[in-house]
């Protein structure tokens, strides 16, 4: 028969200290596990539980204590490590909390709980590879386990960006490159494929007829996800991918000998253009990579911009006043560009649309440029925002855009749905009148593009952050 404590016997004093934990009552836990060690002082068990209950009443130095304690009394025991390791984890002492994950593993390897810990604890100290081999290995031995699957699935959704989904969605996208790729490629063509994601475009280049296709993509999450889609569809035999940024691809070791890439296609544009390095990926792969001759799909770039009235758009971003009071220092802290869905907004052009940079990818190297713009407003309205959107001309046939409906002249048959469009706020926003003309300066340094809209009044410049300090 059990010896007894404080009126209950050991095993019913840790059942108590077990639930009251499991319910999130570490107080009392706490308590049961003193009642156990007043009369055993050495209980495992009560010391790794009295250690956790402590832990979670914020008391680490005490936690860490009878954590150790548990650990020399029974050296076998894993679980005690798991939660030394989340001790020193928030006390700041990483290795040893990595080697208390490692110890409890070596203990029981195939728990699931432990491993599901321990790579959390990976993941969060971007070892990303490791965790993900762990996750799986929790999913493989507990497949019905809902949180361990849950946080597999979480982290292979950072390692993809969800934008992809759209990308691969986009049926007009989809259709104008490949339209591209079938006038550019002849039974001769090696293909470079430059941010090849899941390998679709690679796949449209091999069922236009090139006799080659390399893959170049830098995430090792999507260059893994892309070889197993092109196997799946049966173009391993001609595409290669390569899982490297094409600024270091070595045409010596990684192209077959003597070969280079006589058409390059590349998707690696963002809502203003430049931003995922563009201008530097098209420049470096003419200049080492491809043939003399090659072609560029696409070949040319355009942002363009739009003086847009909507109030609904302005108020996404942007403050003012709210049931009579002056918000207005919230401003300070907006972003400089906001990225939103067309459809997601309403509004209507109070200027003719303009071209704000154009990038002509196949030409000369794009060096940093200022664009000076005077645009004569047209329709009287309360001017929110400048929208930015973006055009591609893929060939001489074929152009994609993401150009907003704002009237009837947007053709369903160019317009691309993955690609946001990126706003500007015009804070505060401008009475427009015809014949009054905005002036914007707009500048690019080949990674970004920064623009400031000028005051028609007082010709400053419309935001000046920190003035309301």
């Amino acid at each position: 028969m059990n010896a007894s404590c404080g009126g209950l016997p050991f095993d019913e004093q840790l059942e108590q200290a077990r639930q009251c934990q499991e319910q999130g009552d570490p107080w009392q836990a706490s308590e049961h596990c003193r009642a156990v060690l007043s009369r055993d002082e050495n209980h495992a068990e009560a010391l790794a539980l009295l250690g956790q209950s402590l832990a979670a009443m914020g008391d680490l130095a005490g936690a860490g204590h009878n954590l150790n304690r548990a650990i020399e009394t029974d050296p076998a025991q894993a679980m005690p490590y798991v939660h030394l390791g989340e001790v020193n984890l928030q006390i700041g002492r990483t290795r040893e909390a990595l080697r208390c994950y490692q110890h409890a593993i070596q203990r029981q390897p195939d728990d699931v709980n432990i491993l599901n810990s321990f790579a959390v604890v990976l993941w969060n100290m971007g070892k990303i590879d490791e965790a993900r081999a762990l996750f799986r290995r929790a999913v493989d031995k507990e497949p019905d386990n809902p949180f361990t699957r849950r946080n597999f699935q979480l982290l292979n959704s950072r390692l993809v960006d969800r934008w992809h989904y759209a990308m691969v969605n986009d049926a007009v996208r989809n259709q104008q490159f490949e339209g591209a790729l079938k006038r550019a490629i002849h039974p001769d063509s090696v293909v470079l494929d430059i941010g090849a994601g899941t390998g679709l475009l690679s796949m449209m280049a091999a069922r236009a007829g090139a006799k080659q296709v390399i893959a170049c993509e830098a995430n090792p999450a999507l260059a893994a996800l892309a070889r197993d889609v092109i196997r799946d569809n049966g173009y391993s035999d001609r595409i290669q991918v390569i899982n490297k940024p094409s600024l270091q691809l070595d045409p010596d070791i990684d192209f077959p000998k003597h070969v280079r890439p006589n058409v390059l296609v590349a998707e690696v544009f963002d809502t203003m253009v430049i931003g995922e390095g563009a201008l530097n990926t098209f420049a470096h792969a003419r200049r080492y990579l491809l043939s003399t001759e090659a072609v560029l799909i696409p070949r040319e770039a355009v942002l363009f911009g739009g003086l847009v009235e909507s109030e609904r758009l302005w108020r996404e971003g942007a403050a003012d006043r709210a049931n009579g009071f002056d918000l207005n220092r919230l401003n300070d802290f907006r972003p400089d560009t906001l990225a939103l869905e067309a459809e997601s907004f309403s509004g209507r052009l109070l200027a003719e649309e303009f071209p704000v940079f154009t990038f002509d990818l196949a030409g000369d190297r794009q060096t940093p440029a200022t664009s000076q713009l005077e645009i004569p407003i047209t329709e009287k309205g309360i001017c929110h925002a400048l929208v930015f959107w973006i055009q591609l001309q893929l060939d001489d046939k074929a152009s994609i855009d993401n150009r907003p409906a704002f009237d009837d002249t947007t053709e369903a048959s160019t317009y691309c749905n993955h690609w946001y469009q990126a706003v500007k706020l015009l804070v505060p926003p401008v009475q427009a009148e015809p014949g009054m003309t905005l002036r914007i300066e707009a500048r690019h340094n080949r990674q970004n593009v920064a623009v400031v809209i000028y005051d028609p009044e007082t010709g400053k410049p419309l935001e000046d952050p920190g003035t309301s300090d």
